[in-house]
């Protein structure tokens, strides 16, 4: 990073619990019976079962899809389908030497075929994001393979966000049709793998090898999702905007982006209040922003009293009756800041000074839409550093993997009962989203 009472009884959530990046537990999730569908390569393997598996319902799905969206038949995907182990030396069609499809899966329009990396790419996303996500894979591939038959074009970057929405698309399908018994753990999951696959902070969005930062294809997935394949037929160049974000400079670059942990915990609430004294008299008809009375970063071992009772066993939270905003400022927020970044720390105390706006505004909904309104009212305090409209008074920026730092802490930076009070992480993205791209009244409308 270079009309809202709040009804919660004393303080915010409990701490977060970070999933490592491995071995996430998958509660088992449905699989259709493959049908006619054979591969090039070991059938038998855990990961390429789950790939046929994908392939039948995809080749049905979009069997019945595209005439709706093109006024024509579908092709099916005929050229065959690669289940490649690239130590063995065997290439598929389209592939010109291992490195093509090392930790990679790719759709080959010339030969109309699909295939995957079944040694290192599939398997690693597996044991990391749950079986789930290897779908979504597939459904991404399948996408290009519209883009063929449709005779789409665009720059690659429009490319592969059309078909991310076409996967969100075909998700939607097969988590409402019972396909895939997908619960918000597991669509979590495949959020996260879709992160996996982002592109590196500070791609050009004309790069011949862009895909998209994960804010980008995150966005385009849910778009699908949301929306259905139409809204992804519309893609073109620039629609929807590609959010490429540059360095500020050479020092931020070297920086990677982030700032230093105490420089962010110290100085971004005073931003945020900015803001909101900016904000909140246009949501409120001219009503003046009152500063919170405290800001209060703590040691877990000694936490601070809210309304009478000691806040144990929260990381972050929002005190409604003493009117500040505290944080475990020796475990959790430090962990957040070096797995996450320095902008998950942003987003998460931004979430908390929209809890504190709701309050003010005296909003009586219930704990799980203020919640996600705040989610919402932190992206459009991101909106806000991205425009930097607020050089008065303001001079922070936004850095290159800042809005992947963001959703990476609403997906996963969360408590056990979380999901009941806050919303799944996709949920979550969602209403972020929403605040990034339409500013702080469509939060009041959420």
């Amino acid at each position: 990073m270079a009309a809202l009472a709040v009804a919660l009884a004393a303080c915010g959530g409990p701490k977060p619990v970070v999933p490592t990046p491995t071995n996430i537990a998958n509660p088992g999730t449905a699989k259709p019976a493959p049908g006619d569908v054979t591969i090039t390569g070991d059938s038998s393997a855990e990961v390429n079962k789950l790939a046929i598996a994908a392939i039948e319902d995809l080749q049905k799905y979009w069997a019945e899809e595209y005439p709706k969206l093109y006024g024509s038949d579908y092709e099916p995907v005929s050229g065959g389908f690669y289940a490649v182990i690239p130590s063995s030396g065997e290439l598929p069609p389209c592939a010109e030497s291992a490195s093509d499809i090392d930790h990679n899966a790719f759709y080959c329009a010339s030969k109309d075929v699909v295939a995957w990396d079944a040694e290192t790419l599939l398997p690693e996303l597996q044991s990391k994001f749950g079986d789930f996500v290897i779908p979504i894979v597939l459904a991404h591939e399948w996408g290009h393979a519209i883009q063929a038959r449709s005779n789409f074009t665009a720059r690659t970057v429009t490319k592969e966000l059309q078909a991310d929405c076409f996967a969100g698309g075909w998700a939607k399908h097969a988590k409402d049709a019972g396909v895939y018994k997908v619960n918000a753990a597991e669509m979590d999951n495949a959020l996260a793998g879709i992160l996996e696959l982002r592109d590196s902070p500070g791609t050009s969005k004309i790069d011949t090898s862009a895909h998209g930062s994960g804010f980008d294809r995150v966005s385009a997935f849910q778009d699908g999702y949301d929306n259905g394949t139409a809204a992804c037929k519309a893609y073109r160049d620039d629609d929807p905007v590609v959010l490429e974000l540059p360095f500020q400079n050479a020092e931020d670059e070297a920086a990677g982006g982030d700032m230093p942990y105490d420089a962010m915990v110290n100085d971004v609430p005073y931003d945020i209040e900015d803001y909101w004294a900016h904000v909140y008299p246009e949501l409120t008809n001219g009503e003046l922003w009152v500063p919170v009375k405290g800001l209060e970063p703590f040691d877990p071992s000694n936490p601070p009293m809210c309304g009478g009772t000691r806040a144990e066993g929260y990381a972050l939270f929002y005190c409604v009756p003493d009117d500040y905003i505290g944080w475990d400022n020796v475990d959790a927020m430090p962990t957040v800041y070096r797995k996450g970044g320095d902008f998950a720390v942003a987003t998460l105390l931004a979430t908390q000074f929209g809890l504190a706006a709701m309050t003010r505004a005296q909003d009586d909904s219930d704990d799980k839409t203020q919640s996600l309104r705040g989610d919402c009212f932190a992206g459009a305090y991101t909106a806000s550093v991205l425009l930097q409209n607020r050089k008065d008074t303001s001079s922070f920026g936004i850095s290159p993997g800042d809005l992947d730092e963001a959703i990476t802490a609403l997906l996963v930076f969360r408590g056990d009962g979380d999901v009941e009070r806050q919303g799944a992480g996709f949920e979550r993205i969602r209403h972020y989203r929403n605040g990034v791209l339409n500013g702080a009244e469509a939060c009041l409308k959420d």
